[in-house]
């Protein structure tokens, strides 16, 4: 029997390839089913959320489940509060992470297309310039404020050190009167 409805799975699937981007295959393994494709953010979606790609889902939850063991990842964990600098310092280890992995896929299988090749590294690229001309990392300061000290005037042939000894210039001042 024929689909009855062939505009509408039609539809379905361009949605789902505008969904992931129009990839082909998944980015680690040679999973070609686009129903099974899901977005990965390498670095989170919370760090950058434009740094995506296209991977099946099995390869999605062993990606996941490295990154919850070496604890880069806040799954599950609500209302966490990271300064930037953690913020930053989580970005470049799962960034690191990341090209691990590619690193891996690159040495086990050499299937990828060159074209997706250079496409992550655009992206990658991409995000550490985001990353890199985000506001600045440091917290805003408010302006010093020094001390106020009570100036006590002290005439110059009295001038005492630290010990309260005259100073050299006192004394010498005191020998030339």
């Amino acid at each position: 029997m024929s689909n009855p409805y062939p505009i509408k799975r039609a539809w379905r699937i361009e949605s789902r390839r505008k969904e992931v981007g129009y990839a082909t295959r998944c980015f680690y393994c040679p999973e070609t089913d686009i129903f099974c494709f899901e977005i990965e953010h390498p670095v989170t979606k919370q760090l950058d959320e434009r740094f995506k790609r296209a991977v099946c889902r099995n390869c999605h939850r062993k990606l996941e489940f490295q990154r919850d063991i070496k604890g880069l990842t806040k799954n599950g964990q609500h209302n966490v509060n990271e300064t930037e600098l953690e913020k930053l310092k989580r970005y470049v280890l799962l960034m690191a992470e990341d090209l691990a992995s590619v690193g891996e896929e690159l040495q086990d299988c050499s299937d990828l297309s060159r074209e997706t090749i250079v496409a992550d590294y655009q992206a990658r690229a991409a995000s550490l310039r985001r990353i890199a001309n985000s506001p600045p990392l440091t917290p805003k300061l408010s302006s010093p404020t020094i001390p106020k000290k009570t100036l006590s005037v002290v005439p110059q042939s009295h001038s005492t050190n630290d010990a309260g000894h005259p100073s050299s210039k006192a004394r010498s001042k005191a020998k030339q009167s």
